[in-house]
């Protein structure tokens, strides 16, 4: 089953959080901004929407992020979607899709 690869290009939100596991794998979490502009073509004024979409690069990638890519760079972000679902402690059921990076 192939993965589903996505490229998305915008503006980091928040600076890279940086943290390793236990194995000393280095691990980034960031946010990134993709706006969208267009003319409306009945009132020809500009309109604007932005998407916002969670980041996780792992390894070297991860912390060079980190080290070299703080909020508001333009990026280009390739990588595969990923769902996560857990609960929290008061039972809810939470879910997020998020892009984990090949190359940024």
């Amino acid at each position: 089953m192939a993965d589903s690869t996505v490229t998305i290009v915008g503006n980091i939100t928040r600076d890279p959080e940086l943290r390793f596991t236990n194995t000393g794998r280095g691990m980034a979490n960031f946010g990134v901004s993709v706006n969208r502009r267009w003319q409306n073509r009945q009132s020809g004024e500009w309109e604007e929407q932005a998407s916002f979409f969670n980041v996780t690069a792992w390894g070297d990638l991860g912390e060079n992020v980190a080290a070299t890519c703080p909020k508001g760079t333009r990026v280009i972000v390739t990588g595969r979607l990923e769902q996560r679902s857990w609960e929290t402690q008061n039972g809810e059921k939470r879910s997020v899709v998020e892009i984990i990076a090949d190359e940024v």
